[in-house]
């Protein structure tokens, strides 16, 4: 019983990894560093936000090498700059997409101020060194180095660094392809959505190339009130922790995904029998169904990969009485549900209802959007995977379905490739620092990671073939 036990261990490994490699680098890294450290210090911590201080800040850097930029402002204070080198039209335009916007940081949970960058022991530490002003320091930077060294160009690069992504993208991304598509529309777009990890010697670079859909939904139940000293059977809390403790203990069976599937043949590749066995059968008769019955509660455990291969529910506000002594008449839930692609919202709601079983408990959604999702089997993707493994031969590169949400959806929504991945090769302690106390990235990673965009950005865009005279 040991072994399966193991394996579903090995299945997180793509999350649970780290060491990072060194390479010669072919770029100042020390520009990288410093204009990092200088985006960290602007405070843009969502909520508010107040973007358009690093975008000022940004647009004024490009000034000075000569590149024009426009800011756009959805509402005071929210900044979204856009810039662009243009080519000679003979490829599709690429965008770089980054996000300025950082979630909040308590000050006494840090070992340092989160706004006052630092160097300790090979990391830098700061609020968005991860997520993602290391990522957004690399575009700029490569962006900058195609202007300094006048690379003739097929396509355009856009450069979009937006507000508000870390609370939905509506005054950032979104705001972009609603109201000024013509200034954003491109056939490519390269921005955040995973990151790479490391562990025993299996270096995973997890390429974004799809989101769950959102149904989230409210509960709510209705009975009859009165006092609290004599009890009714009509008890429209009780009715609700009845509905609630019916979702969340809902094991939701396995589905199959093209994006799963070779993610896992991917991983199976580099594992011998039997565990590479049951990582490319993991979906088929009658592996699929033993896996659920008898490990679905490992399985479970390893929460990215769950995510992955199921569609969720997870019960996150409850609101009832405001009194002991009264029983309230109404009581009410609220489901954060995650869709794969495959599924629609209201679908997935009828089954939330079956579920539940109880025509008393009122369900509707509050917010739906679908899944979303580019193609992988592309030249685009092949070019990210030979970007990473140019500078990282180990690299094993795979389509991954990401639970949570990026800007990358807005594009997918006009049919644009959008792929995603912060070309960072961590360590699983680094990965605590995400959204969590003293985010910090290898300073070395800087480096490498800026080689890896810079190829991408040259294999897609710089001339390949004589312009006309």
């Amino acid at each position: 019983m040991r072994f399966p036990l193991r394996l579903f261990a090995l299945f997180l490994l793509p999350w649970t990894l780290g060491a990072a490699r060194a390479d010669e680098v072919t770029t100042p890294a020390g520009e990288s560093l410093a204009l990092l450290e200088k985006l960290i210090a602007i405070d843009t911590t969502n909520p508010p936000g107040n973007e358009l201080k690093a975008a000022e800040f940004v647009r004024d850097y490009l000034a000075r090498e000569g590149i024009p930029s426009e800011i756009l402002e959805p509402a005071p204070g929210r900044g979204n700059l856009i810039a662009r080198l243009p080519g000679a039209g003979k490829a599709e335009p690429l965008l770089l997409l980054g996000h300025l916007d950082v979630v909040p940081a308590d000050p006494k949970e840090w070992k340092s101020p989160p706004l006052q960058p630092r160097i300790e022991d090979g990391y830098l530490y700061g609020r968005g060194a991860l997520d993602m002003k290391g990522l957004v320091a690399l575009q700029i930077r490569t962006f900058v180095r195609l202007k300094r060294e006048a690379v003739k160009l097929d396509g355009d690069v856009i450069l979009a660094l937006v507000a508000d992504e870390e609370a939905g993208g509506k005054l950032g991304a979104g705001f972009l392809v609603d109201k000024h598509w013509d200034k954003v529309k491109a056939g490519y777009v390269f921005g955040e959505g995973s990151v790479g990890l490391a562990r025993d010697g299996l270096h995973l670079y997890p390429i974004q190339v799809a989101e769950k859909g959102v149904a989230w939904m409210r509960l709510t139940a209705r009975g009859a009130s009165g006092h609290g000293s004599m009890p009714a059977a009509d008890n429209a809390v009780a009715k609700l922790a009845r509905a609630v403790d019916r979702i969340a203990s809902w094991r939701q069976p396995i589905v199959e995904t093209p994006i799963a599937a070779r993610f896992l043949a991917g991983l199976a590749e580099r594992f011998s029998f039997p565990k590479s066995f049951l990582m490319k059968h993991l979906f088929d008769w009658p592996i699929a169904p033993l896996t659920a019955r008898f490990f679905g509660g490992s399985l479970e455990k390893e929460k990215i990969l769950n995510a992955m291969l199921r569609n969720t529910a997870t019960p996150t506000v409850l609101q009832a009485g405001s009194k002991t002594n009264v029983i309230p008449a109404t009581a009410v839930a609220e489901i954060d549900a995650r869709i794969l692609p495959g599924e629609t919202p209201e679908t997935y709601v009828e089954k939330v209802r079956a579920r539940v079983a109880d025509p008393g408990i009122a369900i509707e959604l509050i917010q739906a959007n679908a899944a979303n999702q580019s193609s992988f089997d592309t030249p685009y993707f092949a070019a990210i995977e030979t970007s990473i493994r140019r500078h990282d031969p180990e690299a094993v590169v795979l389509p991954f379905v990401s639970p949570g949400a990026t800007d990358n959806r807005f594009f997918r929504g006009k049919g644009t490739l959008a792929y995603g991945i912060i070309p960072f090769l961590i360590q699983p302690k680094d990965l605590a620092g995400l959204h969590g106390k003293n985010e910090a990235i290898p300073v070395a990673e800087l480096e490498r990671g800026e080689k890896v965009l810079w190829d991408l950005v040259i294999s897609l865009q710089a001339e390949k073939t004589p312009r006309r005279p």
